[in-house]
């Protein structure tokens, strides 16, 4: 998870968005204020986490979908 976090940031990984936080009541959003809090919760709840997530050796990281991003990312693997 620090990988990740330290590479994209947690805000960008955590999904604001999506039901899963949505749901979560406003103290437990409230807390979330850093990269450790943020990945202790990711780690905790991994619906939370903001797909998909690309990966790929010697590449950065892709999030989200993009089908211009996804293009390149794949002619390059």
């Amino acid at each position: 998870m620090n990988g990740f976090i330290n590479e994209l940031g947690w805000e960008a990984l955590l999904n604001t968005r999506g039901t899963t936080w949505r749901k979560l009541d406003e103290t437990t959003r409230n807390k979330i204020t850093d990269a450790a809090s943020a990945a202790a919760l990711m780690t905790e709840m991994p619906a939370i986490i903001k797909r998909p997530l690309l990966c790929a050796p010697g590449k950065p990281m892709l999030l989200g979908f993009s089908d211009s991003s996804y293009q390149q990312f794949f002619h390059e693997v």
